[in-house]
């Protein structure tokens, strides 16, 4: 189940680059209530949804910066500081939450 998981969020970064070669628009919403969903949607028990999201033409075009970057929620992180090459770097990243960083070997 859990490699079933990452392929669905493989697909969805593959639908969302695709949409976006085309100029269509993706967004990831947050699934603030889980069960609701499950229950409006008439999701069996034993799936687990991975994504909701919103696809469509931007009525204003794409913004020139991410809109959560634009609007302060975080800063655009340097790709340095996620990638580890060979092991580890604790000091690279030492506020950073594992699931927040991906390592590879050279």
């Amino acid at each position: 189940q859990e490699m079933d998981r990452y392929s669905t969020c493989l697909a969805v970064q593959n639908l969302w680059l695709a949409a976006r070669a085309e100029g269509i628009g993706v967004g990831w919403v947050s699934f603030l209530y889980p069960h609701e969903v499950r229950d409006v949607l008439n999701i069996p028990h034993h799936i687990q949804p991975i994504a909701y999201l919103c696809v469509g033409y931007p009525e204003d075009g794409f913004p020139d910066e991410p809109v959560l970057q634009k609007q302060g929620w975080r800063e655009r992180i340097d790709g340095d500081e996620l990638v580890h090459y060979g092991e580890w770097n604790h000091t690279q990243t030492p506020a950073k939450q594992p699931h927040d960083c991906v390592s590879v070997d050279d």
